[in-house]
């Protein structure tokens, strides 16, 4: 039976395993936890073992300081019956209280809050949660933003858009104390946030962008206005025929799928029709990106895949 991997150095070297206080064989244990192969000799161990640890530290520091939505003090949920325009759900307002301000959602059961508000709050005031409006109450208005709480972290104030586009979906985000919208944007999957040690606090998301043109039709000419959307110079050029190709393969067999009985080349067909129509559609655009939320908030686009597919 071979010996255990993480028994690299002999018992008889068991100093040299400690050089100015630090126990090697211990951190080389960590490192080969993480996927780190062993090292040829202690020499280049020691030389290796500062980069190495670096870069693995850095890692898991950008995978454990990743944060979500703060979790609310209290949440109550008041239901009003069943829903006039949804007999099969059932209408309610939901309040969600956090220190210094409570968001309401009222929902009727219809696509969208009937209304959603922030409503400050007061150390020793009760934790109220009805329907009936308050005096204090900030009602976002329903032609600047319509859909659904989101969340919130420290006093800002998140509500998703009530259906998704293009792959996307909208969001806004409101200063609890003003009720302003100081920030709005498209998003693919989580919304996650970092503070610096100065405590500015950064959003992290998969932006959605509509490029309003082209690529596999229009190609470098589209690219450039993207770019200028986007920003910098070197930003890399998705391959848009392939994400139109894919998005319509997938597209034509769930077509296909759907018929019973299935028509003869149904595949064929299909995929034909939809070529046609995407032939001219507009490419949207994914991409990471973060943005330093404070007064005047900036995107800025970071390191990771991009990706692109035909609107909607």
């Amino acid at each position: 039976m071979s010996p255990a991997r993480e028994c690299w150095v002999d018992s008889n070297k068991e100093s040299e395993s400690r050089r100015d206080g630090i126990n090697l064989r211990g951190l080389k244990r960590i490192l080969w936890i993480v996927g780190h192969e062993e090292p040829v000799n202690n020499d280049l161990w020691s030389f290796m073992l500062p980069i190495r640890l670096f870069f693995t530290l850095l890692a898991l520091a950008s995978i454990c300081c990743a944060e979500s939505f703060d979790k609310p003090l209290v949440k109550k949920t008041i239901d009003l019956g069943l829903s006039q325009s949804n007999p099969k759900s059932h209408a309610k307002v939901t309040c969600y209280f956090y220190s210094g301000f409570m968001v309401k959602e009222v929902d009727l059961g219809e696509k969208g809050a009937d209304r959603l508000s922030i409503v400050p709050t007061a150390k020793g005031t009760p934790l109220t949660c009805t329907r009936a409006r308050s005096k204090s109450e900030k009602v976002i208005d329903h032609k600047e933003w319509s859909g659904y709480f989101k969340g919130a972290k420290n006093n800002l104030v998140f509500f998703d858009a009530d259906d998704g586009v293009n792959g996307g979906v909208a969001f806004a985000i409101y200063d609890a104390k003003t009720a302003t919208r100081i920030f709005e944007d498209s998003a693919s999957g989580p919304l996650e946030f970092s503070t610096s040690p100065d405590q500015q606090l950064s959003l992290h998301y998969l932006r959605v962008l509509d490029a309003e043109c082209a690529v596999p039709k229009e190609k470098a000419s589209c690219w450039e206005r993207i770019k200028q959307k986007i920003g910098p110079d070197d930003f890399p050029m998705p391959d848009c025929e392939k994400g139109y190709e894919e998005n319509a393969q997938n597209l034509a067999k769930g077509r296909c799928d759907s018929q019973n009985p299935r028509e003869p080349d149904c595949l064929n067909k299909e995929l034909k029709v939809v070529r046609e129509q995407w032939s001219d559609a507009s490419s949207i655009i994914s991409y990471p990106v973060v943005v330093k939320l404070g007064t005047n908030p900036v995107i800025k686009p970071v390191a990771g895949a991009v990706k692109c597919w035909p609107a909607d």
